[in-house]
């Protein structure tokens, strides 16, 4: 749910496309830096003058500030933007940051909790904000999926809860990468398992208008998920299409359409995720990975692949390419650490801390030289004939690279570890480590004008085409949240075959209407719920000026809410589980299809936690609201199992975990578990049936009070809350959900008569 606080030619026509062009190509401040991998996508600066020495004092030390971060900053007009976590324990915040270029002070901040994640130590901030340049807005995900978009004074414009409205996934490792801005798009991506379609666990992209905060498209362009990658995608022109290219959670390299999502192909590399970024280079892609090729024992590989001509558009994809697309290869490995293009030659951290260069054309490595144990995340940037390259050990270079080796310039110790990319901004360079974000620049301080760079990569001005001829609608909103008794109203946008926009505006769409989703078309082409309407979810076709388009729809309960499951036909049938007869749970719960069947049970119809597949025997399921706040959330709940082994169950009430622990005999509240963890003994038995009630109330002052209680079902109510936690800085709302955990996927955990109600 979306929250809103050069050349010279005769003709005119050509002259605008090229200049329309150069101003969606260029950002605002020429020597800004306002993406994750910089102005040029590749990590590398048009800048001259910048520092060849490094010191830890002034002048050649800017300014530091105390910050941990683990990723990039973004330069833009003067303002640097980074991000950064803050606090201890429950009081750990991520946090976008919003200096002064000239001197590091403070402009505006803006902090965000962690919530039922699995990060864990404090692997926050672990990418890169990203600024539109047409606007000057930021963007930014953090990894508990908020994604947010601030105006330049720190405004919150618009905000997506990518767990509580898409299902997002979390990982331990917590990379979450960058947005990536390209005209009125920005998109985002993560794993996600939501409803319908879209159940099955994926990484997948989600394109908003940058300005409105609304889906254009989603895209699931590979396989089921083997990593958390942060590959940040290159774009160009490609046939008339603007096309994207990065590597995927699959283990795929993937090219994408900018502006329909339409997967055009992909090429499997290797059995984990691609996390690297790759490069453009000519009709070559070049990319690296660093784990287990899928046609040999060896860990890691450096390929191109010849992208030729633009596949045609229209076209269900995504294509399948393989080894006839490969151009050439080599055994360089790196998992994270992303690859520079200065001309023909490629720089590069592999793994085992060394930096290698390889000619771009024939893959062959020209060179390596040690620079530390080991290297992760942590990516090289060029500028003014220098790579400035920090490693993991938090060490700091600039090397002076030739075909004939590096000549070493300077390095230093900086306080903390690099796990980020350096950026370039206005003769300065940036680096931010483990504890500190740092500026550096040349001895006699940063040029006032821009110089040029003597650069030997060549990069022709792209030129977007003129749009053809109607042949496509998008409808947006492409997915929308409905309480019952609320409506939404829609923009059509009309593409050409190669989805380039023609018209854009409010519409009259038509509907086709489906039962599973309880609503009528209302006037102007709105989707209205009525007061009663009943919780269900499905894909609408709209049509407007005879072009079709599919909207994805889900109407869910606000506050009050009770399911008993009484009325779900056991529809499904299977031979050899232990419940023959069951059925799937609703269709607008998020990730709740292959996790959970509704069986018969004690007379009466249940909902089980499956034992089909283990990789789903810890599972969180959202079934509310997304803007749910201040609410009571209670539930039944027993497990199979013995003594020495019981499953586990409970709710998610605004964004807090409170289970009854079967192995561990406690009712426990959490958040992250490194965040927020403090459980009491519950001793409960298996095969008895316990009522489990939660409360948060949220306060003026920003804190929240979390309390629970539980107790034999057929027995009463106690007056007494078993366990209530405080919050200092509460999460300030979230959808309900439910959780189960079966360890090993021996038994069973059940659920019964859940409900949610208003705290008043």
């Amino acid at each position: 749910m979306k929250r809103q606080p050069g050349c010279c030619c005769g003709s005119s026509a050509l002259l605008a496309a090229l200049f329309a062009a150069a101003l969606s190509a260029t950002p605002a401040g020429a020597d800004d830096w306002p993406r994750w991998r910089g102005p040029n996508q590749d990590g590398t600066s048009d800048e001259s003058g910048l520092p060849a020495e490094i010191s830890l004092t002034a002048p050649i030390l800017a300014w530091s500030i105390p910050l941990a971060g683990r990723g990039t900053p973004v330069i833009h007009k003067g303002r640097v933007f980074a991000l950064g976590y803050e606090g201890t324990g429950p009081d750990l915040q991520e946090v976008l940051v919003c200096l002064d270029e000239r001197s590091g002070a403070l402009q505006w901040k803006a902090g965000a909790n962690d919530f039922v994640s699995d990060v864990i130590y404090t692997r926050y901030a672990i990418g890169a904000p990203t600024v539109d340049p047409e606007t000057g807005n930021v963007y930014w995900t953090t990894h508990a999926g908020l994604f947010s978009c601030y105006s330049p004074d720190g405004r919150l414009l618009w905000q997506h809860s990518m767990m509580d409205e898409f299902g997002r996934l979390t990982y331990p490792n917590g990379r979450t990468g960058a947005p990536v801005v390209d005209g009125d798009l920005v998109i985002t991506r993560g794993m996600t398992s939501g409803w319908g379609k879209d159940g099955p666990a994926r990484d997948r992209f989600h394109a908003f208008d940058k300005k409105t905060g609304e889906l254009v498209w989603a895209s699931s362009p590979c396989g089921p998920p083997k990593d958390n990658p942060y590959s940040h995608p290159v774009l160009e022109w490609r046939g008339g299409r603007r096309l994207m290219y990065t590597g995927t959670a699959g283990g795929h390299i993937v090219c994408v359409d900018v502006r329909t999502g339409d997967p055009v192909w992909r090429m499997p590399i290797t059995i984990g995720g691609v996390c690297a970024s790759p490069l453009l280079y000519g009709d070559l892609l070049i990319a690296v990975h660093g784990t287990e090729n899928l046609d040999s024992s060896e860990g890691g590989r450096m390929l191109a692949i010849r992208l030729g001509a633009a596949p045609e558009a229209g076209k269900p994809g995504p294509a399948e390419i393989g080894a006839a697309h490969e151009v050439w290869r080599n055994g360089l490995s790196s998992f994270s650490s992303s690859p520079v293009l200065v001309g023909s030659r490629v720089y590069v951290t592999d793994y085992t801390g060394e930096l290698a260069c390889v000619n771009a054309d024939t893959g062959a490595v020209l060179w390596a030289k040690k620079l530390a144990a080991s290297q992760i995340h942590a990516s090289p940037v060029w500028g003014d004939g220098k790579l400035y390259v920090p490693m993991a050990s938090g060490v700091f270079y600039i090397i002076r690279p030739t075909d004939n080796g590096p000549e070493e310039l300077a390095r230093v110790q900086l306080e903390g570890e690099c796990l980020g990319q350096p950026a370039i901004a206005n003769g300065r360079v940036y680096v931010h480590t483990t504890e500190r974000l740092y500026c550096f620049q040349r001895s006699g301080g940063a040029p006032e004008a821009r110089e040029t760079s003597p650069r030997t990569t060549i990069r022709a001005t792209p030129i977007q085409p003129t749009p053809g001829s109607p042949a496509r609608l998008q409808i947006v909103p492409a997915e929308i949240i409905l309480a019952p008794g609320e409506s939404a109203s829609f923009t059509a946008r009309i593409l050409d075959a190669n989805g380039a926009l023609i018209e854009s505006g409010p519409a009259e769409i038509r509907w086709t209407l489906n039962p599973r989703f309880d609503a009528a078309a209302g006037p102007g082409g709105q989707l209205v719920a009525s007061a009663s309407a009943k919780p269900g979810a499905a894909e609408l076709e709209g049509e407007y000026r005879g072009l079709k388009a599919i909207v994805r729809a889900r109407i869910v309960p606000r506050l009050a809410h009770r399911e008993d499951f009484e009325s779900t036909p056991l529809s499904q049938a299977r031979e050899g589980a232990t419940y023959n007869q069951y059925a799937f749970p609703p269709v607008y719960w998020l990730g709740g299809r292959l996790k959970w069947e509704v069986v018969e049970k004690d007379g009466g119809k249940v909902l089980a936690q499956t034992l089909d597949n283990a990789i789903f025997q810890r599972t969180i399921t959202t079934i509310g609201h997304p803007e749910s706040r201040n609410y009571t959330m209670e539930v039944d709940i027993m497990s199979d199992g013995n003594r020495r082994l019981m499953s586990s169950g409970g709710v998610v009430n605004q964004r807090y975990l409170i289970a009854l622990k079967g192995n561990h005999q406690e009712i426990e509240i959490s958040s992250n578990m490194e965040r927020i963890k403090e459980a009491v003994p519950f001793r409960w038995q298996p095969g008895v049936w316990y009522r489990l009630k939660t409360r948060v109330d949220t306060h003026s002052d920003g804190s929240a009070v979390v309390r629970a209680k539980a107790w034999p079902r057929d027995e009463a109510e106690p007056d007494a809350w078993n366990i209530e936690v405080v919050h200092r800085k509460g999460h300030p709302q979230g959808a309900p959900g439910i959780y189960g955990f079966v360890p090993q996927s021996r038994f069973h955990v059940y659920l019964d008569n859940i409900t949610v109600t208003a705290n008043d």
